[in-house]
């Protein structure tokens, strides 16, 4: 059986990947560079930066793979 750790990082780097090919607008500014956290109301700030998503991403991912590993033994 494949670990449950094998199979959070295949799909979190998957998922970064993707992130970083799309260059979501609330991510990124226009020449593609990563925003920084905060409020103001100018292009080069955002409340959901990179840096904040990734972490939560991980932990997310890896509950997921628990409670599906729990589900199916």
């Amino acid at each position: 059986m494949i670990s449950r750790k094998i199979i959070s990082i295949s799909i979190y780097l998957i998922i970064v990947i993707l992130i970083f090919v799309i260059k979501p607008d609330i991510m990124f500014n226009s020449e593609g560079e990563m925003k920084h956290f905060g409020y103001y109301n100018n292009e080069e700030t955002t409340i959901i930066p990179v840096i904040l998503v990734l972490p939560i991403l991980a932990l997310l991912l890896f509950i997921l793979t628990l409670m599906i590993e729990c589900i199916y033994t």
